[in-house]
């Protein structure tokens, strides 16, 4: 910051200067601390499901059935993902749940959910809760209302279905703040402001004692 400074010079300010930076360290280290203390621990539940081919015919003569069913099935799939932005469908998750979904607005509603496409069969929704109820309940909610709606959705005119979904078992892992790690970077962060501000300030009263001077 000040290439005209000898080294000398720079040891002096710090010399000065390290009660402001170390106060200021401690303080924000101290402020990451107490704001990971009591930040609450989420539950992240991660739910797969398999796309399935079914009631597939049998024929010799068709040679390409291959490759429709598998676009079929991405079409499928990707039907399902769009019900995860759906309000409405979001809704009946948390009716069939029994929870409120406590909608404050709709894009913070429909963005509750996480959900990729990793082929044309497999499907991962993700979410976060407060409580670990909570997230078992919507768990089973979805791959209740999953299932169910796309067995509707896949009837054909002589009432076979195409494809079934089939939902995994829900992985739910809580996940607790990095106490050390926050407050560490906190400490860091802190220190380093105050570096800035003392040398900000003897830049600005440089600044004016040239002003005067001039």
């Amino acid at each position: 910051m000040y290439p005209t400074m000898s080294w000398a010079e720079h040891s002096g300010v710090l010399r000065k200067s390290w009660p402001i930076i170390l106060i200021l360290g401690l303080l924000i280290g101290a402020a990451a601390y107490l704001f990971t203390v009591y930040q609450p621990v989420e539950y992240k539940s991660s739910i797969s499901f398999a796309v399935n081919r079914i009631n597939k015919e049998q024929t010799a003569d068709y040679q390409f059935d291959g490759y429709y069913a598998i676009q079929a099935s991405d079409l499928f799939s990707q039907t399902v993902v769009s019900w995860f932005f759906t309000p409405s469908v979001l809704l009946e998750i948390y009716d069939t749940a029994g929870i409120d979904p406590q909608i404050d607005t709709l894009e913070r509603f429909t963005n509750r959910f996480k959900t990729k496409k990793f082929s044309s069969q497999n499907i991962v929704a993700t979410f976060t809760e407060r409580d670990r109820d909570t997230a078992e309940a919507i768990s089973e909610s979805i791959i209740e209302t999953v299932q169910e709606r796309g067995a509707a959705l896949n009837q054909t005119a002589d009432q076979q279905a195409l494809f079934e979904i089939v939902g995994s078992t829900p992985v739910i892992v809580e996940e607790t703040p990095n106490l050390w790690l926050n407050t560490i970077v906190g400490l860091i962060v802190g220190l380093w402001l105050g570096l800035a501000l003392v040398y900000g300030v003897r830049y600005f009263r440089s600044a004016g004692d040239d002003a005067h001077r001039g």
